[in-house]
């Protein structure tokens, strides 16, 4: 007999990693993977070498982020994932749901961490980014789920202004 849900916590989280957070004005796009290992849900990709096809996120043209999407066939080794040649959905302009590697702040710059798949404040060692046009729209800290926004709030920075 299946198992079922006997108990609750008080505050159920607000989101999951990867997942659009609301339904204010985004984009979303389908892309092949090309990436033999996959790419994660919420982790953000570039262009790859075919046409529509993506690879995980490294130093080329960003072009959206993994949405979470529970209907892909799970992976063996990298269950929350979209597979090799799959064709995966990408949002490029919205907002998202991600886990923070860190303290990061409301309205501060979002970069990704490669070897944790978390998203953080700054540049460092396994850590890709500024993503282009993509504020912190949340503040939390390590562990926590915080909203990012993409191509949908400022980015004005301060070392950008007059």
């Amino acid at each position: 007999m299946a198992t079922y849900q006997t108990t609750y916590t008080e505050a159920p989280p607000k989101g999951l990693h990867g997942q659009i957070a609301n339904e204010e004005k985004s984009n979303r796009i389908s892309r092949t993977v090309e990436d033999a290992a996959g790419i994660r849900f919420g982790q953000p990709a570039q262009r790859g070498t075919g046409d529509h096809g993506v690879v995980p996120l490294t130093t080329g043209e960003f072009i959206g982020i993994a949405i979470l999407n529970p209907a892909v066939p799970p992976h063996p080794t990298l269950p929350d994932a979209y597979p090799h040649y799959f064709t995966g959905a990408f949002l490029t302009q919205g907002q998202m749901y991600v886990l923070a590697g860190g303290t990061v702040t409301d309205g501060g710059e979002v970069f990704y961490n490669t070897s944790t798949h978390r998203y953080v404040g700054a540049a460092g060692t396994n850590i890709v980014g500024p993503i282009p046009d993509a504020v912190f729209d949340t503040s939390g800290g390590d562990g926590d789920i915080v909203e990012i926004s993409l191509r949908n709030r400022a980015t004005i920075h301060p070392e950008a202004t007059p």
